[in-house]
């Protein structure tokens, strides 16, 4: 059974398992080998794929998780986009396209149009999208209730008594913050959260106990590491130590791709934070 199991993030309902594996699999072992300096151990390593449950309805309705499919959107959810956005973008960047012509978005919702191109404007082009779909998803995994049940039973299935790692990514990172918090006897030697909105007030608010923990870590929870690039608009909260002091906080640089997996995942910084609690893979 998996030693290190995978959480995977948001947009990835036109994939699969295998399809994600053969892009966390070998990304992991990377970041591995980048920490130890030599050719590892390849870790028991699963992924827990969920993301066929956000796909649309044979009726051919989108499901509320295409970030390009706005328009209709209720005004509560609109609104609540466009305060984590403008909370995200800050306040520079909004005032920085505030006054310059209205170029790109013209058919979001206007309540968006402006945030869209303050994160742009910060984190560069497409970020807005990124963002507004990620949003999205963790708001419909916290809020509905069958849908968040459904997550959880994929995820619980492959979290076995063998498991020590657990790895969370994007969405996945508040998935497996879940997992956690619903089942206290399951002991997690290292907590690994990448691209993390864990610290994002509108994702707290929903969280059922985001509090748990919060005088060091979750008591199951031997270590929590949490890596973030500061230029990913996912985890634009920054360090999650302020909630968790007894986590530790990286950063890394992923480039032009902030959010990526792979990137994520093939660092040295992430390697090293699994090395520390499976060393015989450097043997």
């Amino acid at each position: 059974m998996a030693v290190v199991v995978g959480v995977h993030g948001i947009a990835q309902q036109q994939l699969g398992r295998k399809q994600l594996l053969a892009a966390w699999g070998p990304a992991l072992e990377d970041g591995l080998e980048a920490a130890a300096g030599t050719p590892v151990g390849e870790p028991p390593f699963d992924l827990a794929y969920y993301g066929r449950l956000f796909l649309g309805t044979p009726d051919g309705k989108k499901g509320g998780t295409d970030p390009n499919d706005l328009a209709d959107l209720p005004a509560d959810e609109l609104t609540e986009l466009a305060q984590v956005g403008a909370e995200a973008a800050g306040d520079e960047a909004l005032r920085a396209v505030e006054g310059a012509a209205a170029k790109g978005y013209t058919r979001v919702p206007t309540v968006l149009q402006l945030v869209c191109r303050a994160l742009d404007w910060r984190y560069g082009p497409g970020a807005a999208l990124l963002f507004v779909g990620a949003f999205r998803q963790v708001r419909r995994y916290l809020r509905d209730g069958a849908l968040k049940t459904a997550v959880d039973r994929i995820v619980d299935a492959a979290v076995t008594a063998d498991t020590r790692v657990l790895v969370g990514h994007s969405l996945g990172s508040v998935v497996a913050f879940e997992v956690v918090r619903r089942r206290p006897e399951r002991r997690i030697d290292l907590l690994l959260t990448l691209g993390s909105p864990l610290g994002a007030r509108f994702v707290r608010a929903l969280m059922p106990d985001p509090a748990l923990g919060s005088a060091g870590l979750p008591a199951n929870v031997g270590a929590w590491v949490n890596v973030r690039d500061p230029h990913d608009p996912v985890a634009f909260a920054g360090s999650l130590e302020r909630y968790w002091p007894g986590l530790r906080d990286v950063t890394v640089d992923n480039e032009g791709d902030a959010h990526a997996a792979p990137r994520y995942l093939g660092k040295g910084r992430t390697g090293a934070a699994l090395l520390a609690v499976l060393p015989e893979l450097a043997r």
